[in-house]
């Protein structure tokens, strides 16, 4: 089952080319470069640049370095797990924190990430 959220967020990744700016590729490039570890777990296996506030919603934060994190697809799925709160058509307000809190708190990561999910939902009204 990992494997397959494994492919299905590089396919999406892939696909988002055709919505994003043409300068996207550079800035994610450069990003993970300068923040070669997952902020959430450390890990630095199939890493992400995960928009803090998504793009869709706040277009001119696209390229902003403020506004991204580095998460990753690893064992721990961070970017699914902390950034969507487990559904990659939701996102969580508060990932920088619980990425931080995930990171310096292991006992507490069941726990970050159900409030991830749980604050990803109440955006929908869940």
């Amino acid at each position: 089952m990992k494997i397959f959220r494994l492919i299905h967020s590089i396919v999406r990744e892939k696909l988002k080319i055709f919505s994003r700016s043409s300068r996207w590729p550079e800035v994610r490039d450069v990003f993970i470069k300068t923040h070669a570890e997952c902020s959430a777990c450390g890990g630095k296996r199939h890493l992400q640049v995960h928009h803090i506030r998504p793009f869709h919603l706040d277009p001119k934060d696209e390229l902003d370095s403020e506004n991204l994190i580095t998460l990753c697809m690893g064992r721990d799925e961070c970017h699914l797990e902390i950034g969507h709160g487990g559904n990659f058509a939701n996102y969580n307000p508060h990932v920088v924190a619980s990425a931080k809190e995930y990171r310096t708190n292991p006992k507490a990561r069941e726990r970050v990430k159900f409030e991830a999910r749980v604050k990803s939902l109440q955006l929908k009204g869940i």
